[in-house]
Order: C-alpha cells, then structure tokens, then sequence
C-alpha cells in the first residue's frame, strides 16, 4: 500500500494535464478522494487483520507537525481564501496524507513501509517524467513538461526527489551480483537526465548540491566510487551543456530585467512583505495567497515563490516558528542517528527542499511534505545501535584507563 500511496501522490500533479484540462480543479478534489480510500482502505486492513504491530515510536518531530496542522486549522478561522470550503478541503487533504503515511508506519513493519515509500516516490517520478517527455511542443526552450497544468519547475522538483531515491537505492544495491544495481544506475541516471532537460534552474543547483553530500560525503562510499560516479556526473553534464547554456543565453537575452529580479521573484516578495507588515503575527489564514496576495502578473500566483515568506504570509509569525521548529527538529533528529544510508538520504533530502524552498512553495503545507518529513525522521531513528555503540566505547575507554593503573607482576 506505500508504493501506491506514494506513487500517486507524486503522479496526481499530473492528473490535470492528462484527464482534467477542461476543470483543473477536478484534479486536486480526485488527489484528495485518493487519500479517503487509502484511510478507508488502511481502516478495512486494521478491521481484518489479525495481529497489528505496534513497536514503531515515533519522534518528537511529531508533536510540532501536529502543532502545525491545529494551527493552520484555526487559522481557517480567519482565512482570506476565497472559499472557506475549499480551503478546509485542502487542510483536510493535508491531514488525511499525514495520517496515512503515520498509520502505515504504526501499523506496519518499519523498514517495509518505508522501502516501499521510496520505491513509490521513484515510481512516481518516472511516470512524471513519461507525461513531460510527451508534453514538451508548447514551450519554445523546449524544456520538458506543460506550462499551464505540468509546470517544468514540478517536472525538476520531482524527478530531483525521485532521483535522490534511486541514488539511495542504488548505494543499497551497490555491492550485489544481480541486476538490482544496474536498475537503480540506469534510473538515477534517466531521472537526472530528465530534471536537467526540464531545464529547472532551481532544482538543478538544488539536486547538484544535495546529491554531492549524499555521493561525496557518504562514509558508506569508497574512495573509488566516488571519483567513477564524479566522472560520470561530469559526462553526463557536458552531453547536456549546449541545451542548458542555449537556454540560459536565450533567458538572459530575452528576459534581462527578469534575470535582475529572478524572475519576478524579488518584487513578488517585497510586496508579500508589505502585506505581511499589516498582520505580522497572525498572518490572513491557511492557503490565503492564491486568493489575498499580490497579483500583479499575467500568471496568477498560488504562492510567493519562497517558502518562508509564504509560510509567514499565510500563518503568521506563529507558523513561521512551528516550520522553522520542524526543520530544526527534523535536522538534529537526523544528526543524533546511525550512519546508515537512510540518514543520509534524509539529510541530503533536507538539503534539496531547503534550496527548493528559496525559489517556490506550495500553497498548502510546506515544501518538504510533511509525510515525508514524518517517515523520514521516524526511519533513520538511533534505534538500539546509538546507545551500544555509545556504551561500548564507553566501556573501551574505561578499560583502557584503568589498564593503566594495573600494578606490574614481578
């Protein structure tokens, strides 16, 4: 069930391009009723099951992600979204989600869940890729995806997600006979072959950077390795130099006042900032932007295009403390674990959506989603292995000094 979740939960951004260009709203209330089978199918399994497991505990992150969900809650109480109805939708929605990845973690076995989980993220980022690859005859750069209902910024942030995974799966695999590792090259690979034809400026300083934490900085990684994925890393960038430089030249040529401004984003935020003066602490309410923010430009603005002037802009300084308290969290959680690839896959996924989070944002939730958030944290804990690794050096060192008090035989 967590590879479907996941899996369709990357792909329903591609429900509008394929299904519902007519009503694109259709799109976001059929990825909502996904996720009120997947709790009606989740509830249908705990009925039936016979025995549950109930061994998983879960973080302290958990707490603040739940603060976070009462306050955008009672900030609905004040929202300036232009319905009340839809913007309880999308808070329910959000819960829903959370709520499923948590039961599945609860009820399941951990590390099956979670093997699952990552497994449906890349599944979901090749079906992404697919409908990009077969929608690309309407932007003049050629970059990959659909500017009306597959944006290429998506494209790169997904396939950037799912590329993290294959890398992660591939470090699993690395030092098996069969094929598993050849899958998991070829998808890493394809994966960023395809953030960079979406031609995502974002996203691609975004993945360079998280990916060479993950490679480079690995400790489960040689020496060797390293310097044959750092070749091929190189290769793969000078096969796509001329269509990312062509684009830049074009972007640059075309567009230098937007260059300036990053494309707009800078006046974006200095006048979310001067509406975010008028009710600094409380904020206008849960998904209020698309609706209350400033709307200036041909393109209508679901966000402010940086994560935490739309967090501020929305909740209020109160929200902003609760997301930069999960952040936080989330970072020293991963800090105090086990070196294990889930670890590193965790902090190298922290880094992506903290640099993604510069540029874009999502209008509900944060830019690292929260079920994510939650299943990585709850994955990579210390477990048993922290505190005996801990005791057994303690252990060493005391032996050690008193080794050398021990009175000398004749």
């Amino acid at each position: 069930m967590a590879f479907w979740f996941w899996t369709l939960s990357v792909f329903r951004f591609a429900f509008a391009l394929l299904f519902f260009q007519d009503h694109p709203a259709a799109a976001t209330g059929v990825g909502a009723a996904l996720s009120l089978v997947f709790v009606y199918s989740l509830l249908l399994w705990f009925l039936c099951a016979k025995s549950i497991r109930r061994q998983t505990h879960f973080p302290a992150l958990i707490n603040l992600i739940a603060a976070y969900c009462l306050w955008c809650a009672v900030s609905l109480s004040w929202t300036r979204a232009g319905s009340l109805v839809s913007a309880s939708g999308y808070w329910m929605s959000m819960v829903l989600d959370i709520a499923v990845v948590a039961a599945m973690i609860w009820w399941g076995d951990l590390e099956a869940v979670a093997m699952a989980s990552v497994k449906g993220i890349i599944a979901g980022g090749w079906l992404i890729s697919f409908c990009a690859l077969l929608s690309t005859s309407d932007d003049p750069n050629g970059r990959l995806g659909n500017l009306e209902f597959l944006h290429p910024g998506k494209v790169g942030e997904f396939t950037g997600q799912a590329a993290l995974c294959s890398c992660f799966m591939w470090v699993r695999t690395r030092k098996d006979n069969g094929y598993g590792r050849w899958l998991w090259t070829g998808s890493t690979l394809f994966l960023t072959w395809i953030l960079l034809r979406s031609l995502s400026k974002t996203s691609m300083i975004a993945f360079v950077c998280s990916a060479a934490v993950y490679i480079l900085f690995s400790r489960l990684i040689s020496l060797k390795t390293k310097i044959i994925v750092l070749l091929v890393a190189t290769m793969l960038f000078c096969a796509m130099y001329t269509i990312v430089n062509t684009y830049l030249e074009t972007y640059l040529e075309e567009n230098p006042g937007e260059a300036s401004t990053l494309t707009g984003r800078t006046l974006l935020w200095a006048k979310s900032w001067e509406m975010i003066q008028e009710r600094p602490i409380l904020g206008y309410g849960f998904i209020s932007f698309r609706d209350y923010g400033p709307q200036d430009w041909d393109v209508r603005t679901v966000h402010a295009h940086n994560e935490w002037i739309t967090e501020w802009f929305q909740l209020g300084f109160v929200g902003l403390i609760i997301t930069i308290a999960i952040y936080v969290s989330y970072f020293r959680h991963l800090r105090r674990s086990v070196h294990s690839p889930q670890r590193e896959l965790g902090l190298s996924m922290l880094i992506y959506m903290l640099i993604q989070g510069f540029a874009i944002a999502e209008p509900s939730g944060l830019t690292f989603p929260l079920p994510m958030v939650l299943l990585l944290a709850t994955w990579a804990k210390p477990g048993a292995e922290a505190p005996s690794t801990s005791a057994s050096r303690t252990q060493s060192l005391r032996s050690e000094a008193a080794s050398q008090f021990l009175p000398l035989r004749p």
